[in-house]
């Protein structure tokens, strides 16, 4: 895979972290700590620069998340993803009788 590939899977995969949680979707946490090991490669091998990829993140936040979650991205001062799953409805059992 040549860099521009490495790039375009990237982009790709984050835009899929970001739809999924807009879905309802669990994202595993194993999926959010590969992606930002990508990330952090992405930076360090020169393929991407860490604002780029800032601003790439901010722009999926203000696509897929309301406007108090986008602020996480906007004032977030590391490379991070961050899971936002909506909660679970919760049920009362009917209890043993």
């Amino acid at each position: 895979m040549d860099s521009q590939a490495f790039i375009d899977d990237l982009r790709k995969r984050l835009r899929a972290f970001f739809t999924e949680q807009a879905q309802g979707w669990d994202v595993p946490p194993a999926t959010l700590y590969r992606l930002e090991g990508a990330m952090a490669s992405a930076v360090q091998l020169g393929l991407v620069s860490e604002a780029e990829l800032r601003g790439y993140l901010l722009h999926l936040a203000e696509e897929f998340l309301d406007e108090n979650l986008q602020d996480i991205y906007r004032n977030d001062r590391q490379l991070l993803l961050h899971l936002h799953m909506h909660e679970a409805p919760v049920y009362p059992s009917g209890g043993s009788q």
